[in-house]
């Protein structure tokens, strides 16, 4: 089990490669990089070094600044629910535990909506998988049957919002839209500087879930819909491991304010504190 980091969008410089290929609008708009590593110390060390100066990132932010620290005591959006899947019990257990570490720490916890996420999480199906259909002649040359069937199951999904086939018209609004919800998501994090929600409604999911079917790619989709939602918007996350749960892992993530990484590293440092580190496993 390890803690995973992604930065805000421009706070770490990304590697294009080649140099002639043109990356997508979103991969150059969306896409970040961080650390995956056992402990909090190790994630902020890593990020520390991880400030580089890169001429060859068009969203590349250089000597960004940290942002200011929030004001004490620090006030925590719980969000349970969002919209897309109800988090099943293990999930709701993990986010009550650490919910109520980061409250015995001096943290002031209070539940709130994030409706802006289920928005978010529909249009990252329209802006970055329109893009993505530009790929797919190159998927259904080399790609496996797997990776066919689960792009196939996608755009299946994704149908359900956008239609068939999305209009050019569509496709500039979703980008249009994507600033707005930046912008509202950024005015609730002046609240409540640090949200608390699951990682995935469910924990890990049966082999091949995703290209089973139709049904059990929604399912995944929906479950998983904060993985797409936040990257759409560019704001820095991380995932917190808690436990486990009927032998599969449990944890949190911490959302915060665009480059304020800090105070998800000091929440994460409360719940790793209380909750412990679980790495290495036993390889039973």
């Amino acid at each position: 089990m390890t803690l995973d980091a992604g930065a805000t969008v421009g706070r770490v410089a990304q590697t294009y490669h080649p140099d002639d290929v043109d990356a997508s609008l979103s991969v150059q708009s969306m896409l970040v990089q961080g650390p995956l590593a056992r402990t909090v110390a190790d994630v902020r060390l890593t990020m520390s070094a991880l400030n580089d100066f890169s001429p060859r990132d068009p969203a590349f932010v250089p000597g960004a600044h940290a942002a200011a620290r929030p004001e004490r005591p620090l006030r925590v959006g719980l969000v349970r629910d969002f919209g897309p899947a109800a988090p099943t019990a293990a999930v709701t257990a993990s986010l009550d535990q650490a919910a109520g570490y980061l409250a015995d720490a001096g943290y002031v916890v209070e539940e709130i909506e994030l409706s802006v996420l289920a928005e978010a999480y529909r249009l990252w199906y329209l802006l970055c998988m329109e893009e993505f259909r530009l790929a797919m002649p190159m998927v259904n040359e080399v790609g496996d049957k797997g990776m066919q069937k689960a792009a196939e199951h996608y755009y299946a999904v994704a149908a359900d919002w956008w239609g068939e086939k999305p209009t050019l018209e569509q496709f500039i609004a979703g980008y249009a839209r994507r600033g707005t919800l930046i912008r509202q998501l950024g005015a609730i994090l002046e609240s409540h500087p640090l949200i608390l929600l699951p990682v995935s409604a469910e924990q890990a999911f049966e082999q091949d879930a995703d290209i089973a079917s139709v049904e059990s790619m929604r399912r995944l989709m929906a479950a998983q819909a904060s993985m797409m939602a936040i990257p759409l918007l560019g704001f820095p996350a991380m995932s917190v491991p808690t436990g486990l749960a009927n032998g599969l892992p449990t944890g949190v993530q911490l959302l915060g304010r665009r480059f304020d990484e800090n105070t998800l590293l000091d929440a994460a440092t409360v719940i790793e504190a209380r909750a412990g580190t679980f790495t290495p496993i036993d390889p039973r």
